[in-house]
């Protein structure tokens, strides 16, 4: 039963008379199956990735149950290669939309006659690049109604019709069985409980061999299809007659477990937990594991690696390469610059007077440090005086004719570095120069980049991909200043990247530790760092005060509250304009008070009259704020960016979304699984960003995610206001657990090998 099936005996097992879906649909009481014939006499809509179509059908047969519904209907549904001209047998439901009224919601159709000599003539006129309406009206009158015919059997034929060069011909040829071979793959997949969507990108990537690929292996759409995970391919491949215990099972059960593990943040999967996570999981046998492991080396998708004392882990092999690589390249900047020492000197006290600024001791050394070395790391909390120091930094290099590059993993924290240094800086794909065409950074070894110094915020954003990228492109003169805060949460990438660099010794680490800041986030700073050390922190009794907390301890109660803060109770406090200054976070996507539900409960709220469309199982609409789910290199918006719906157009398909610096489409039916509501967000999504305004969820529902760190990250990211609302047990639980979730990683191993006795 597909989705759709299921949702539809869902309303019809209903006990009312009637039930709406959010699309303003009326589907009467206990609706039987009924089946119309007709002539489809016009497409009024149809979209090509998933088949979704809106026709007009002239009825010229239906069983008695439809006999009322003579003349015209509205077909919908997944249509695929549907055509005007088509006589069709549609089997459906009729159903009273809001808006368009009485229409028939297709569950499948069969061609009965093929399209007639007209509807042809119209569809080569508008499909095939190259032919025209005269040029398709002298192809129609040479075949009349043997076209059908020519173009599936006989396409060789065309050569007949005066005027028609070999190129058109192979175009015509191309797009018709194009189209014959999508309908097969689609009806192919639906029987076997797959959707037209699925069935849409899976004939883009493979073509016309995309039935006889997936009879074959079908777990190959697990790693390559968005939207298929490997569950459903192994659904799909018991129901064709893969066997359980086949090397091609096991071999992407295992790929499925690493693949799913470095989502979760880990570079490789120690052997012993990927051997028992496929028992349990997945019933695969030990032995099996061991040869779907050497299988998936040999074929260069997985490294399996041992260390000193035997240990074994199963990388993915890209993750092995960027974690031996960044190894070597932090390596290769251990040491100092050949600068002499009273120029450093000079230099330091040159731009502290420049600056206007008293340095602090610590500042004035992790200054002097910053400038001798080849790499540091600078790490503090917020208000120890980072921005400070990089001010300071940046004109001491001017003052040595040193030229710098600044960057951040984020187009927020690129944005906020410019404006607190009062330089560019841009985000480290912008940097890199990512290529659309190549799928690579331009900026490498070969082509490294023109900057004495490279100087990265929000450090411990960068994962172990990016980060081996970003080292490789330094040139061999080049310096490199990592600033972050350690105690935030890691990346969201796989690795942490920042904390092994601390933790290993290889490096000179500053850590700023004297707390400068207490104007505008008094509270919010002091709190900040009160958790850090696992203290309770103290919050805001009246107006003046940055920081809040409203005890609420039912999930309703907690969503209610946060509804009414964020409509009514800051805008026009605090400076804050209206709701696009606050941003409300929560420890986790699922559970009462989670992202995805929160999601839905502002969205009501804020946007309730927005133009809505379907994506899935999703509603989003025009006007709603959303967020970037994966990094997208080709429209140069990447994980975690917000945005706004600034029009959504139903009969293209298409999404346009306003971000910060520029707007990017989306197709409904490929690209809008990229894009999530961004009312609520996850701690996690908000890393490198600032916001006006703070709301944290937290409850005693996010327990498996009630760690120091998390708390601490989230009310960092307020720059004027934080109102945590919860339950106070959720809040004393963040701050007692102090324990960091583990992450599999050996860069620190490496790291330290290279460390000399009595370092670190």
């Amino acid at each position: 039963m597909t989705q759709r099936d299921r949702g539809q005996a869902g309303i019809a097992g209903l006990s009312v008379n009637d039930a709406r879906d959010g699309a303003g649909v009326v589907t009467r009481k206990a609706a039987q199956f009924q089946t119309v014939e007709g002539n489809v006499r016009q497409l009024l809509f149809v979209n090509e990735q998933t088949g979704y179509a809106v026709a007009r059908l002239e009825v010229i047969a239906q069983d008695k149950s439809a006999a009322s519904r003579s003349g015209e209907v509205t077909i919908v549904g997944e249509l695929f290669g549907l055509m005007p001209g088509m006589v069709v047998r549609v089997r459906g439901q009729f159903e009273d939309h809001r808006t368009f009224g009485s229409q028939f919601r297709a569950q499948s159709f069969e061609i009965v006659a093929g399209a007639g000599v007209v509807a042809l003539e119209r569809y080569l006129a508008d499909e095939v690049k190259g032919v025209g309406p005269k040029l398709a009206r002298r192809i129609a009158q040479r075949f009349g109604a043997e076209l059908d015919e020519v173009l599936t059997r006989a396409p060789e034929r065309l050569r007949e019709v005066r005027g028609l060069s070999a190129a058109v011909i192979e175009r015509i040829t191309a797009v018709w069985r194009q189209r014959a071979g999508l309908r097969e793959l689609a009806i192919f997949l639906r029987s076997h409980g797959l959707s037209g969507a699925v069935a849409a990108r899976i004939y883009r990537l493979y073509g016309a061999d995309a039935l006889e690929t997936i009879k074959r292996d079908p777990y190959i759409l697990a790693h390559t299809i968005r939207g298929v995970g490997f569950r459903t391919a192994d659904l799909f491949a018991e129901r064709i007659g893969i066997p359980r215990e086949s090397l091609e099972r096991v071999r992407a059960a295992m790929l499925y477990l690493l693949t799913r593990m470095a989502e979760e943040g880990h570079v490789y999967a120690p052997w012993e937990h990927l051997q028992e996570q496929l028992r349990l999981a997945l019933e695969v046998e030990t032995g099996l594991a061991a040869v779907a492991a050497t299988d998936l080396e040999r074929r260069g998708v997985a490294v399996v690696e041992a260390d000193k004392d035997g240990r074994r882990a199963v990388y993915l092999s890209h993750l092995y390469r960027a974690e031996t690589e960044l190894a070597g390249l932090l390596r290769r900047l251990r040491g100092r610059r050949s600068l002499d020492g009273e120029r450093v000197k000079q230099a330091a006290t040159a731009a502290e007077r420049r600056a206007a600024v008293t340095l602090s001791v610590e500042q004035r050394h992790a200054l002097r440090l910053a400038l001798a070395n080849k790499a540091v790391v600078i790490t503090g909390g917020p208000g120890t005086g980072k921005t400070t120091l990089l001010r300071a930094l940046l004109d001491a290099l001017d003052t040595l004719g040193l030229k710098s590059a600044l960057a951040a993993p984020t187009g927020r924290a690129a944005r906020r570095l410019a404006e607190t240094t009062g330089r560019e800086a841009k985000t480290i794909h912008r940097l890199l120069e990512y290529s659309v065409e190549t799928g690579k950074f331009i900026r490498g070894a070969e082509f490294p980049l023109s900057a004495d110094y490279v100087i990265v915020d929000e450090a411990s954003m960068i994962d172990v991909e990016l980060a081996a990228s970003l080292l490789s492109a330094l040139a061999p003169e080049s310096s490199l200043v990592l600033v972050g805060d350690r105690d935030q949460l890691p990346s969201v990438g796989p690795g942490r990247v920042l904390a092994d660099v601390i933790a290993c010794g290889l490096l000179p680490v500053i850590e700023l530790r004297r707390i400068y800041r207490q104007d505008r986030r008094g509270q919010i700073v002091a709190g900040a760092h009160r958790i850090n050390l696992g203290q309770m922190p103290e919050f805001g009794a009246d107006a003046s005060s940055d920081f809040f907390f409203l005890e609420r301890n039912a999930p309703e109660e907690v969503a209610a509250t946060i509804k009414q803060i964020v409509s009514t109770r800051l805008v026009g406090n605090f400076g804050l304009r209206d709701f696009s200054d606050i941003q409300v976070l929560s420890p986790m996507n699922r559970g009462p008070i989670g992202v995805h539900v929160l999601n839905l409960e502002l969205q009501s709220l804020l946007n309730p009259a927005g133009h809505p469309v379907k994506v899935g199982e999703r509603q989003l609409r025009e006007g709603d704020r959303v967020i970037q789910l994966r990094n997208n290199y080709e429209k140069q918006v990447f994980n975690g960016d917000i945005g706004r719906i600034a029009r959504v157009d139903a009969e293209r398909g298409r999404l346009e979304v306003a971000f910060d610096d520029h707007r990017a489409h989306y197709d409904l039916a490929s690209e809008a699984d990229e894009l999530g509501l961004g009312y609520v967000i996850s701690v996690h999504k908000s890393q490198g960003s600032q916001y006006p305004a703070v709301v944290l969820a937290l409850h005693h529902s996010h327990y498996l995610m009630l760690r120091r760190n998390l708390l601490y990250t989230a009310i960092s990211r307020a720059e004027r206001v934080c109102v945590i609302v919860g339950s106070r047990s959720a809040l004393k639980q963040a701050v007692r657990n102090g324990e960091e979730s583990r992450r599999f990683t050996r860069l620190a191993e490496r790291l330290r090998a290279a460390v000399p006795a009595g370092r670190g």
